[in-house]
């Protein structure tokens, strides 16, 4: 049976996440050549949205989700491109590793802002598009 799942709370946008077509899950973003390609991720977000919370493309934002949990700084994109209820980034960010001399505090991670899951009762399948964010100030 199909159950929905929560909407944002006020203030907040849906966080997804995905792959960079240049980078393949979190082993490439010290790689020189895939670095000099895309070097950091950026924070989708509908224009309009950003537009109200008078943030610009290519400001950088910290985030913060429904728990508490925060990462960032991150680069921002508005576009039109997305949804105004979500933001969308790329995994495999926010490093901090010094030893990583080119990702090491590039982006934000995407990881460190998924505190909450769904179980899917059928299959057991771990749903993480449960957690929602918010912009601070950098």
């Amino acid at each position: 049976m199909y159950e929905p799942t929560d909407e944002p709370p006020d203030g907040y946008f849906r966080l997804l996440y995905g792959r960079h077509p240049a980078h393949t899950f979190a082993k490439t973003q010290n790689t020189p050549a895939l670095h000099q390609v895309y070097p950091e991720n950026e924070l989708w977000i509908n224009a309009d949205a950003a537009a109200e919370l008078g943030v610009a493309d290519g400001d950088r934002v910290m985030l913060e989700n429904q728990d508490g949990a925060s990462d960032g700084p991150i680069k921002v994109k508005a576009t039109q491109r997305i949804r105004r209820d979500a933001v969308f980034m790329a995994h495999g960010w926010g490093h901090a590793s010094q030893g990583l001399r080119r990702a090491d505090g590039k982006g934000a991670s995407d990881a460190k802002l998924q505190t909450a899951y769904k179980l899917d009762p059928v299959c057991g399948g771990a749903g993480l598009r449960v957690n929602f964010v918010r912009l601070m100030e950098a």
